[in-house]
């Protein structure tokens, strides 16, 4: 199936530069960017479980893009995207880079970008979220002391999702009716921009599936979509056991109307990444989501629970966030916003105080957006 992946995309590809040959003008680049400030207040049963109060950058939401476009007389699009992103410690590094060819016939993306999951699928409670960048890793989540289980179970990711901006090909059918389906490649899981890896890690050798459908009907949006990730782990070191393949889905699902907007997802990674013959779950998960918005603001309200047992030992991990955000904007480029999260959460050692934490974490912060 890869080959036949790799084969396709480049038949395609390269019929698409042959009918592209002539071209009109040289590419036209953007650039753009946002920064992004915060207070954060952390309190947690754990003695480590937060830092009490600080000052950070929210790496997520700030960063530097860009982005050059151009066009063949042919009709082939094509552009190339290049972000970086700021990192607290007054560093950064080069997040997203990729190229991209389009035209009747769909798109292929060649380089460091989402898989097909998130850009064609990945619908869920969090996509309503006001206020910080979801739950798939801002300052609040940092602030927490998670006890040591699954990234997976409280960032709401299927395995699929680890794979991350590393290096891969995808390719997506043209919107049909509301209709779009997607196949992303991953050689190697951890391989970003130039790095070269041997296949031994958690995801190696990804394939990833999706397909959605969105339409309006009356003033009501509705929308739904599904994927579907299948890879090798090869992480295991020198006599330990064999983990097991990556194998995981996610559904989601939303409706908006007159400002209002509702969404649902779940996840199930199944036995991914667990030791073979452990019996081990490699987590599940849902969350819900609600928001209106009014004029230049937006509040939400989110419910997030996931669950995972990947020692395979009947005591399952567990995760509940309740999260609570608004948004306003004060002018053109520049926001406010601010965010209230109350996370439970228990690992598969037992019912003793080590082994829990409920914690909460206040932020509020602006940014710049140009």
């Amino acid at each position: 199936m890869k080959k036949v992946l790799l084969a396709s995309s480049a038949l395609l590809g390269a019929s698409a530069f042959a009918a592209g040959s002539a071209y009109a003008e040289k590419p036209v680049m953007t650039f753009s960017g946002s920064l992004a400030y915060e207070m954060i207040f952390a309190d947690g049963d754990q003695a480590d479980a937060g830092v009490g109060h600080s000052i950070s950058a929210n790496d997520q939401m700030s960063e530097l893009v860009w982005d050059a476009k151009g066009s063949t007389d042919a009709g082939l699009n094509y552009r190339a995207n290049v972000q970086w992103r700021y990192t607290n410690g007054g560093s950064g590094s080069f997040d997203e880079s990729w190229l991209q060819f389009s035209g009747g016939w769909g798109s292929i993306v060649l380089g460091g970008d989402d898989p097909v999951s998130d850009t064609v699928a990945g619908t869920a409670g969090h996509t309503f979220q006001a206020g910080t960048w979801g739950t798939d890793g801002n300052n609040a989540l940092r602030n927490v002391n998670f006890l040591g289980i699954s990234t997976a179970t409280h960032y709401y990711q299927s395995s699929a999702g680890m794979t991350g901006d590393a290096n891969k090909i995808s390719y997506s059918t043209p919107n049909f009716a509301g209709f779009q389906a997607g196949v992303s490649y991953t050689p190697q899981g951890a391989a970003f921009q130039q790095t070269q890896q041997v296949n031994n890690n958690a995801n190696d050798q990804v394939l990833d599936f999706a397909a959605g459908w969105g339409g309006e009907f009356g003033g009501v949006g509705l929308k739904f979509d599904g994927s579907y990730q299948m890879g090798e782990d090869n992480s295991a070191t020198a006599g330990a056991a064999d983990r097991e393949d990556l194998r995981s889905y996610m559904l989601g699902a939303s409706i908006t109307f007159a400002g209002f907007g509702l969404g649902a997802g779940f996840f199930d990674n199944q036995e991914s990444n667990t030791a073979k013959g452990s019996n081990g779950d490699g987590g599940q998960g849902f969350n819900v989501g609600g928001s209106y918005s009014f004029g230049p603001g937006s509040v939400s309200l989110m419910y997030q629970n996931s669950t995972d047992d990947l020692d395979g030992n009947n005591l399952e991990d567990e995760a509940t966030i309740y999260h609570a955000g608004v948004t306003y904007t004060i002018a053109d480029g520049l926001n406010a916003y601010g965010s209230y999260y109350n996370m439970s959460i228990d690992n598969e050692g037992g019912n003793t105080a080590a082994n829990q934490n409920d914690a909460q974490v206040v932020i509020i912060g602006t940014r710049v957006t140009f």
